[in-house]
């Protein structure tokens, strides 16, 4: 038989019964009576007019329904037939369709898989022919074990490594199943855990300190903590009765750093004066001072030091010669010139020593009225408001003022404002130049007593000092004027006598 164009290719032609639907002109949806893989399987008539899939019908997604774009008139003649086979175009089958029967296979065991052998045949083959993979079979394949709770690598615990390859590095991350370490950068040969390594150092990890390496050669070495706003980064030291016993800190949001030790703060470096104008504060008890501290300086120390203990003490572990000094404090201007020292002297003494070198000093002359201004002078014996009991010698600052004033500091009745205070209980000054934001905070971590308060300012007494080593030079002078003025009279006394 003689066709135009190409020849009707062999295939199976099935006529659908549809007698079960109801043509109205208001529905479009009927059912095929079967299921059909795809659209090119059907052959749609309507009144004699053949229909083109996907734009006069559609299959629904399960293959059992057509869906027509305009819906057949009552009494309209719909004539469908299914086509299957090698009829051309492409045809999807239906889920759960396919079995080894049009595979053209033989069945295979249970669990096992298909493969090909390259030239176009398929077989099944067990699973246990993919080695190191686990199907629970025996205990000699579990270098990957997959179960429903887990995935375990090298689960029998042989000496086999586990590695990660990066585009540049061959051992980004690795497991050394011998050394039982993990390594990030390079296969891990130090500690006892993780090995962080960019090159190698030639050192070695101490054992009390080998759990975590971090390894570099040739160059800077170091670890990062990033975080964003006013937010603290923190390395804890715990132990089981205690998870932060021990604390190092950073504070992003007043920008100061802490340490903490048996779970109180003992150093905090307040670099942008966030607490007052005292830049290192070290606590020994009690707590910060905070605010100006000792005075507005760069270091204060707070301590409950009672008898027979100290505040701070140097220990010269040096050992020298008698009559020789060690400088244990050094005091320089801002030239860095010396001006003065507190020296270890032999090996009992110190020595307090400002400068006081010629070369240093002009316009000298002696000092001739030394008895007129030490006449001046009142030395009293009196007690310290705080210590009724104790009575010492001393003078009153500003009744030497004028006669030595290089000896006094201040002024007599001096007064100045602190703002920002923080008040003890009985209404003392703690500490100034803290926010009353800060004292609020500094109540809940304990940097503040609970019953301080906060105002905005206080006028306080600013109290006179005196150096009364000042003072020797002026004695000296009015001893040798009485001297003079002694040997004056004992040679008027022997020429009487004689």
């Amino acid at each position: 038989m003689a066709y135009i164009g190409k020849s009707i290719e062999s295939g199976t032609f099935k006529v659908l019964n549809t007698s079960g639907n109801t043509y109205n002109g208001s529905n479009a949806t009927f059912d095929l009576g079967t299921q059909v893989g795809s659209a090119a399987q059907l052959l749609v008539s309507h009144d004699g007019v053949i229909q083109k899939p996907g734009t006069d019908y559609t299959l629904a997604s399960n293959g059992t329904q057509i869906t027509f774009t305009t819906e057949p008139a009552s009494g309209a003649s719909i004539f469908i037939v299914e086509i299957s086979g090698a009829v051309g175009g492409t045809v999807t089958p239906s889920d759960n369709s396919v079995g080894v029967t049009q595979l053209n296979l033989s069945d295979g065991s249970n669990g096992q898989f298909i493969k090909t052998d390259g030239s176009g045949t398929l077989s099944f083959a067990s699973v246990a022919s993919l080695a190191g993979i686990d199907d629970q079979s025996s205990s000699n394949d579990d270098q990957l074990t997959i179960t429903d709770t887990a995935v375990v690598i090298n689960e029998d615990s042989d000496d086999v490594d586990f590695r990660v390859e990066s585009n540049g590095n061959a051992n980004m991350l690795t497991v050394n199943g011998g050394g039982d370490r993990v390594g990030i950068g390079a296969d891990p040969d130090l500690g006892t855990g993780l090995h962080i390594k960019t090159a190698d150092s030639g050192g070695d990890a101490h054992a009390d300190a080998d759990e975590l390496v971090i390894e570099q050669a040739g160059a800077h070495v170091g670890m990062t903590f990033l975080n964003s706003g006013d937010n603290k980064q923190t390395i804890n030291f715990g132990d089981a009765g205690d998870n932060n016993v021990g604390q190092i800190f950073y504070n992003h949001g007043d920008n100061t750093m802490e340490f903490v030790v048996d779970t109180s703060s003992k150093i905090r470096i307040d670099e942008s004066n966030t607490y007052g104008k005292t830049m290192i504060e070290v606590a020994t008890s009690g707590s910060f001072l905070g605010g100006d501290g000792v005075g507005e300086g760069v270091l204060s120390i707070v301590a409950d030091v009672g008898n027979g203990q100290q505040g701070m003490g140097i220990r010269n572990s040096n050992t020298h010669s008698s009559g020789g000094g060690h400088k244990l404090i050094q005091f320089q201007n801002s030239s860095g010139g010396d001006a003065g020292e507190i020296s270890h002297t032999a090996s009992t003494t110190v020595s307090y020593s400002t400068s006081s070198d010629y070369r240093l000093k002009e316009n000298e002359s002696l000092i001739s009225d030394g008895i007129t201004r030490i006449k001046k002078l009142k030395p009293y014996r009196f007690n310290w408001k705080v210590e009724p009991d104790r009575v010492v010698d001393g003078f009153f600052a500003h009744e030497v003022q004028g006669i030595v004033d290089e000896a006094i500091s201040g002024t007599k009745d001096e007064t100045h404002t602190k703002t920002n205070c923080v008040l003890n209980n009985d209404g003392t000054l703690f500490a100034s130049g803290v926010s009353e934001e800060k004292w609020t905070q500094g109540k809940i971590d304990g940097a503040y007593a609970s019953n301080s308060t906060w105002i905005a300012s206080k006028v306080l007494p600013k109290h006179q000092s005196i150096d009364q080593s000042k003072l020797v030079p002026l004695l000296t002078a009015a001893l040798k004027e009485s001297i003079a003025k002694i040997e004056s009279l004992e040679a008027r006394v022997t020429t009487l006598e004689s």
